[in-house]
């Protein structure tokens, strides 16, 4: 069952020649990403900013909100989650505090962000961990009552929303962040945008925003090689290829204490634009993927799947409580060319570089269990009925042989 020269990524979406070469005409001409009809479907009457990197606009936001009240520095953000928050939080000359997360939808639990606050809160950062939807309606009294700024991070959650309510995440605290990077629901390789539906916090958000840089022509030309490149490589009969270029880092979580603070590449916004269109369908099949894993992978003790089965996951989690069994899972899928993703390997305090930052000894016990436990199982567009079959026949007969 080995493959070899196959290597499926763990997430993303293909890139159409057809939309690339129309962005490199110009797209909509429409004015810019922000004013596109298809992006409104999206976020609706939100005000938006486009940047460089979802941790730019992560940047932007915490800027505008300390402006409001420069005495609070404090921003609490989740034990288990993508370095690059902590380093938006640091390069706005803030200080992260973390706060331990549930093992239900991965956002906070209520009761330790209580324990957190203290009159230094600036703001909390919820995230909306492989497009599931934290428990918002919970945070969001909660940060009400301690009056501090509720902040969205919707990285890996853009198009999805509230299963009650169908209210878009993103667009339901006092601001939010989306990212069009690498391995993203939509990725364009290039991009983070900003949304908030206060007029008051856009305003003072867009007098930062107009003094940041604007990307030449020529920065903007160079970015469609390197897209139409990187969506060759994507394939998963060449995507072996990147993953042995160590300066790409794929697969590796590292703290980056540093990061280019500008405004959004035009081309790739007429790119994203062009992507919108296909968003309901990725979202639609990744859900009908979702819920093939959840129904056709074992029920066993060892395993605690999503609490939400039915939803449109940017990849699919699933904890593994024998690490031994969680390690073989991985090693054989890899056999298949599978990428059975860890995801982050470490609480943010124990994280190399970023512990000598942060001084934080405290134990986040889901936080480290995520970390010891999680594998992530890949549901975009470019899963095959055999990549399905591969996976499901190594996670049984891993069991078989681990009993």
């Amino acid at each position: 069952m080995t493959r070899f020269f196959y290597s499926l990524p763990p997430a993303g979406n293909k890139i159409p020649l057809s939309l690339l070469f129309k962005a490199m005409i110009g797209g909509s001409r429409n004015g810019g990403l922000e004013n596109s009809t298809a992006l409104k479907k999206v976020i609706g009457n939100a005000f938006s900013l486009y940047l460089s990197s979802g941790r730019a606009a992560l940047w932007l936001i915490l800027k505008t909100l300390s402006e409001f009240n420069p005495k609070k520095r404090k921003v609490i953000i989740p034990a288990y989650t993508c370095p690059a928050v902590a380093s938006a939080v640091l390069k706005a000359g803030l200080q992260p505090v973390l706060c331990d997360v549930n093992l239900d939808d991965f956002g906070y639990s209520a009761d330790d962000l209580e324990r957190t606050f203290d009159e230094g809160v600036l703001a909390v950062i919820v995230v909306h961990l492989f497009g599931l939807p934290a428990n918002i309606d919970q945070i969001t009294p909660i940060c009400r009552q301690h009056d501090v700024y509720l902040i969205e991070d919707a990285a890996q959650a853009f198009g999805n929303e509230l299963p009650l309510t169908g209210t878009k995440l993103g667009t339901i605290g006092d601001a939010g962040f989306f990212s069009f990077g690498r391995g993203k629901p939509l990725s364009a390789i290039h991009g983070g945008l900003v949304v908030t539906i206060s007029e008051k916090i856009y305003k003072k958000a867009l007098v930062v925003y107009e003094k940041l840089y604007s990307p030449s022509s020529s920065e903007n030309i160079k970015y469609f090689p390197y897209a139409g490149f990187y969506d060759l490589l994507s394939s998963p009969y060449l995507y072996w290829m990147p993953q042995k270029i160590p300066s790409m880092h794929l697969g590796e979580t590292i703290f980056e204490s540093d990061f280019p603070l500008t405004k959004g590449l035009k081309t790739s916004g007429h790119l994203i634009e062009g992507l919108l269109d296909s968003l309901d369908s990725s979202k639609k099949g990744r859900m009908v993927r979702s819920q093939w894993y959840n129904n056709e992978l074992p029920d066993t003790p060892i395993f605690k799947k999503p609490s939400r089965p039915e939803y449109p996951f940017h990849r699919y989690p699933l904890l593994i409580k024998d690490r031994a069994v969680r390690d073989k899972i991985m090693k054989e899928l890899k056999s298949v060319g599978i990428s059975g993703t860890l995801f982050y390997p470490c609480p943010l305090n124990e994280l190399p570089g970023l512990c000598d930052i942060l001084h934080d000894s405290q134990v986040y016990p889901n936080a480290k269990q995520l970390s010891d436990s999680l594998i992530t199982l890949p549901v975009h567009e470019g899963v095959t009925s055999r990549d399905i079959h591969n996976i499901k026949t190594v996670i049984e007969n891993v069991l078989s042989s681990m009993v």
